[in-house]
């Protein structure tokens, strides 16, 4: 607290010359940037920072996307951008939301954390159903490395902020989209924003889409929705209030079961869930926004929010062979429902002045939030059945134990946070934050009606500089720290009480520019991030956990996005890392193995995006896409892995007016078989088969 102190403590004078510099951009679609590119050098961050910087003057790495180039992509899952970044990939699961992501050797929702506008969405049991459709979206940004101090507990791999459109009062805009595709695929939706007067403005987002599916049980119904109304009493007053989420009724798909190791083409529309298996979401988000320019170079903003989210899983979750490979084994037979609330509200204000005659910005402020998650379960999940896999007889969920209430978690955070950026020469920049915490989580178990509670209070930080030696190249070098939940955001893991946040620290160096002969940009990027206090078995002792393991990773990330030739655009990235763990035992027949030098679950180590796009007539426009994910371990013995995947994707675009535009696209084009998730050698997730779409999309 004495360092937050410190940091507040800095005398600053606004001036009147500063005052419009401390608003962030909000209309990211105007500003210059890289045809087609996914760095966006020059357009102020939401995300990278609190304090409107781009990520040129931000010593981290930082991308995004925006709207425009998201539906040239044809994108329409909100994780599909994500991973279009470098380094981050995907680990999805019906348990996890489909949306659980990983980022720099970190995997899954308690490293990589998910915004909305700047709003964390609390995990629960590993968890996070919402957002899942672009189309209410302005833009998807993606800090990497350790995010803690902007965002909170659980990102210390990454965060992905999910920027919503929001009400326009300048002028008034009007689209729409339809689409066909391959499966009974259909999708549709329709925007509207614009003034309604001098004081009111409005913005309108709904889409809907459904599916068949490849398999059977792999039929979607999803409903999604995104409304605000904002009031501008005066030039320095403004109030939005918006209300978001969907209904998600998704894909029963947990998996096919391998022969062998291998996968038998004769199952990949084969599902082996059981007919009345259930996975639904729906979410709700209210939010309340009020922002102030108090004065020159003062601004205040406080947004009062409550989401709420009902999920509900029935199904037969686990699926292997027998020896003899004639028979599938079904278990793991799992009804599970989540009643979660989470209502919060974030307070800052920005100082945009001087200190010591340099050039200084300076916000600081007050983050409070209550999360309430009621599990309802049959714990201890029996139930087994055994079926033929080239015959097959789904039959129905079964459950020797009854499905009833198990715990009630609940999580209450306050943090106070400041940053700030200090001009120290021309072409000099130092950048600092901090955050501190003070988190209550209380675990009530109501068929034992033990009650365990813990409270932690991380301080987390960073600390970075920028050098702009010219206008075509920067240079930065960054320190941060962050912290991670041992296990879901609220839960306590195994032990109770007895543990401490998983905590963080990274240091990175890097490098940003322009390209201007080509209208291009690229970042540099090389870190190491050390992740402290995993629990480890003792080895002299398997039954006693103790907090002493640890995880690394070393890695090197590159993107460029150019237009090499009028009309012809590439955007492309690569990752190469280097991710082990250090120290971490787990329990093997009753002894501790170490697993110390092993390559971490669920991390690929090489990645690369690429996306190409050429208008070779003026109304013509081809794209081509490729995304490799190199080879993931699948335990912590590295004994299992899922293999190593390129997918191609390829696009083909007709303007037919200004106002009226058709899409062909097909995803997967060489139609390959490859794992997104799933258990090694015994069951995998697959990622989508070729498909086909026709989109239709229009403005009026």
């Amino acid at each position: 607290m004495r360092a937050m102190a410190c940091i507040a403590g800095l005398a600053m004078h606004p001036v009147a010359s500063h005052a419009q510099a401390a608003l962030p951009a909000v209309e990211v679609s105007a500003t210059e940037t890289a045809p087609g590119s996914s760095l966006g050098l020059d357009v102020p961050s939401a995300t990278g920072s609190r304090l409107g910087l781009a990520p040129r003057e931000t010593p981290a790495s930082v991308s995004s996307l925006g709207s425009t180039d998201i539906a040239e992509r044809n994108l329409a899952r909100a994780q599909d951008v994500a991973i279009r970044f470098p380094g981050v990939t995907e680990a999805p699961a019906p348990g996890n939301g489909g949306t659980s992501l990983v980022a720099r050797g970190f995997a899954g929702h308690n490293s990589v954390a998910q915004l909305v506008d700047g709003t964390r969405l609390v995990v629960a049991s590993g968890t996070v159903t919402y957002p899942f459709s672009t189309w209410p979206f302005e833009s998807v940004e993606v800090l990497r490395g350790p995010a803690s101090v902007l965002f909170g507990d659980g990102a210390i791999g990454a965060a992905v902020n999910y920027i919503t459109r929001q009400p326009r009062f300048d002028r008034t805009e009007r689209e729409a989209f339809f689409s066909l595709g391959s499966f009974g695929t259909r999708q549709g939706g329709i925007g509207l924003r614009g003034p309604i007067n001098d004081t009111l403005a409005y913005s309108v987002y709904v889409d809907a889409g459904s599916s068949d599916g490849f398999r059977r049980l792999e039929n979607y119904s999803r409903q999604n929705y995104a409304l605000a109304l904002a009031a501008r009493p005066s030039s320095a007053l403004k109030f939005t209030l918006s209300f978001d989420g969907g209904r998600n009724d998704d894909a029963r798909y947990f998996g096919t079961p391998l022969l062998d190791g291998v996968l038998d083409s004769r199952l990949r529309r084969t599902n082996f869930n059981v007919d009345d298996s259930v996975v639904k979401y729906d979410d709700r988000m209210w939010r309340a926004k009020a922002e102030y320019q108090f004065g020159d170079g003062i601004r205040l903003r406080n947004e009062l929010y409550h989401l709420a989210s009902a999920r509900h899983w029935r199904n037969a979750e686990a699926y292997s062979f027998n020896r003899a490979g004639t028979q599938v084994g079904r278990s793991d037979y799992l009804e599970i429902l989540h009643d979660q609330e989470q209502t919060g509200n974030r307070f800052d204000a920005t100082f945009d002045g001087q200190l010591g005659g340099l050039k200084n910005r300076f916000v600081a402020g007050l983050d409070w939030y209550r999360t309430t998650l009621l599990h309802t379960n049959n714990s201890p999940y029996g139930g087994a059945s055994t079926v033929d896999p080239f015959f097959f007889a789904p039959g129905h969920f079964i459950s020797p134990v009854p499905t009833l209430p198990g715990r009630r978690s609940t999580l209450e955070t306050t943090a106070l946070f400041a940053e700030d950026v200090l001009e120290l020469a021309p072409g000099w920049k130092l950048v600092a934050g901090l955050r501190s915490d003070r988190m209550r989580l209380g675990n009530h178990d109501l068929r034992t009606g033990a009650h365990l509670s813990k409270t932690y209070s991380p301080v987390t930080g960073r600390i970075g500089a920028v050098w702009t030696p010219s206008d075509a190249v920067s240079f930065y070098g960054q320190y941060g720290t962050g912290t991670d939940p041992l296990s879901g955001a609220l839960s306590l893991p195994n032990g109770g009480n007895a543990f401490d946040l998983t905590k963080g620290r990274q240091l990175e160096v890097g490098a940003k520019g322009s390209l201007p002969a080509i209208k291009g940009e690229w970042t540099l990027a090389l870190y190491r991030i050390e992740k402290r206090n995993l629990l480890s078995r003792d080895d002299s002792d398997p039954r006693v956990t103790q907090q002493v393991g640890r995880q690394s990773s070393t890695g090197v990330e590159l993107a460029v996005a150019a237009e090499p030739l009028p009309g012809w655009t590439v955007d492309a990235n690569a990752a190469l890392l280097r991710a082990r763990y250090d120290d971490f035992n787990e329990v093997v027949a009753g002894r501790a193995v170490s697993r110390a030098g092993n390559i971490p679950v669920g991390v690929p180590e090489r990645t690369a995006n690429l996306w190409m796009a050429y208008r070779f007539q003026p109304r013509w426009q081809l794209g081509i896409g490729a995304r490799y994910v190199g080879a993931r371990q699948s335990n912590a013995a590295n004994t299992a892995r899922l293999p190593a995947y390129t997918v191609f994707d390829v696009s083909l675009a007709y303007e037919y007016s200004r106002s009226l535009d058709f899409s062909l696209a097909v995803k997967n084009l060489t139609d390959r078989d490859y794992a997104v998730s799933g258990a090694g050698n015994v069951r995998w997730l697959l990622g989508a088969p070729r498909t086909v779409q026709l989109t239709a999309r229009a403005r009026f």
